[in-house]
């Protein structure tokens, strides 16, 4: 049997950023992991080679502090597969702060997405990694309950794979980690027009993240014309999120609060930093009103 591997462990040491967020300003995809003694990873999930240390909601609430973060988008981890457990636990700790994704198995019940929707989640997540095949009863009965569709995919196979399903979303979908588009490319690639043609429908919203970089230090400047592109043309589609405690990533781990100063860049603007982090969040996930 092969040796496990560690997760690298995410910057524990925390400090505020120099850029001040907004009232409402939102972390639209990060993960909780364990404590797991309560919150068992599930068996075989698609990481499983792996060893991850607890980031709890109490990790997380101490890094929101430090960051001036108000809110958050809680995406279950893939290797929490179809339970929910965690999830119902972090959404009625914090109802006000808190929206949900999951990842619904094809057997969930309609009582089941009841119950969900009532504690806080609002997405359907499809994984192409977990699972290659959508299901289109999942996508129209969480579409039923006002839920959006995120996908998670990368490269070419998968985008012929999903594309089409993906723009005959019903109602209101997202793409993670900007469609994940190779920044070597360049923004005339293949794959980002994908995902330019998503955008175009005016239906979908895209999360601005540095993890399709494929620079291996901070700041990431490859990602830089692609949000340049994408803030210019769509503004009012788009998300921005950490992906704390940044599972699986292998390169040097960035500080949270250098994420934050990088936003001073990517969204130059007051107005800009308002629309991305606070109001698309609001509009997207039904967070209640500040006021």
């Amino acid at each position: 049997m092969s040796e496990r591997q560690k997760s690298p462990a995410w910057d524990h040491r925390l400090r505020s950023p120099k850029l001040r967020l907004p009232p409402g300003a939102t972390d639209c995809h990060f993960h909780f992991i364990g404590p797991q003694e309560l919150y068992p990873l599930r068996p075989k999930h698609v990481f499983a080679h792996l060893d991850f240390e607890d980031d709890t909601i109490d990790d997380w609430c101490e890094l929101q502090k430090a960051l001036g973060l108000s809110r958050g988008i809680h995406v279950l981890s893939m290797m929490y597969k179809h339970s929910y457990e965690l999830m119902l636990h972090s959404l009625y700790r914090f109802p006000d702060r808190l929206r949900g994704v999951v990842c619904p198995h094809p057997s969930i019940t309609d009582g089941e997405l009841e119950v969900l929707t009532k504690a806080g989640v609002r997405g359907a997540r499809f994984a192409y990694r977990m699972n290659p095949t959508i299901d289109a009863s999942v996508l129209w009965r969480t579409y039923e309950q006002g839920w959006s569709a995120h996908y998670l995919l990368k490269g070419m196979e998968e985008i012929a794979g999903w594309g089409q399903i993906i723009l005959a979303s019903p109602g209101k979908f997202c793409l993670e980690h900007m469609g994940l588009p190779p920044t070597e490319k360049g923004v005339d690639s293949w794959e980002f027009r994908f995902v330019r043609e998503c955008l175009d429908t005016g239906r979908c919203w895209l999360k601005l993240s540095p993890r399709i970089s494929s620079q291996d230090t901070f700041p990431f400047s490859d990602v830089t014309p692609f949000v340049r592109l994408v803030a210019d043309s769509y503004p009012s589609r788009l998300l921005w999120g950490t992906d704390w405690p940044h599972p699986q990533y292998f390169k040097p781990m960035p500080n949270d609060a250098d994420l934050v100063d990088q936003l001073a860049e990517w969204l130059p603007t007051e107005a800009l930093r308002q629309q991305v982090l606070v109001d698309n969040p609001a509009e997207l996930f039904g967070f209640p009103s500040l006021s």
